[in-house]
């Protein structure tokens, strides 16, 4: 059995991660960006934007692979807990 990786945070990196409850996808021909998302937390609420937590940008050749291991990861979520479903749509 292979031994698990180690792995070190960049100082720039919360240890804890950041929330995000959404994402956007954009691309070039070179690269995929994707930005987490978050509800803007303010104590008056002035717009309907959201905060991006984080930023990735991912390399065209590597997508593919990303995406594998996200869907392998779903999978192994619903096989331990139960099954995803999307929320329901909301109406406009």
């Amino acid at each position: 059995m292979a031994a698990e990786p180690d792995f070190v945070f960049d100082e720039h990196v919360p240890s804890g991660g950041v929330y995000a409850n959404d994402a956007r996808v954009w691309h070039t021909r070179h690269e995929f960006t994707v930005d987490f998302l978050a509800p803007w937390l303010h104590p008056v609420p002035v717009t309907e934007s959201q905060l991006i937590v984080a930023r990735v940008r991912i390399p065209s050749t590597a997508m593919f692979g990303i995406v594998q291991i996200m869907s392998n990861g779903v999978g192994d979520y619903e096989a331990e807990h139960r099954r995803l479903t999307p929320p329901p749509m909301e109406a406009s």
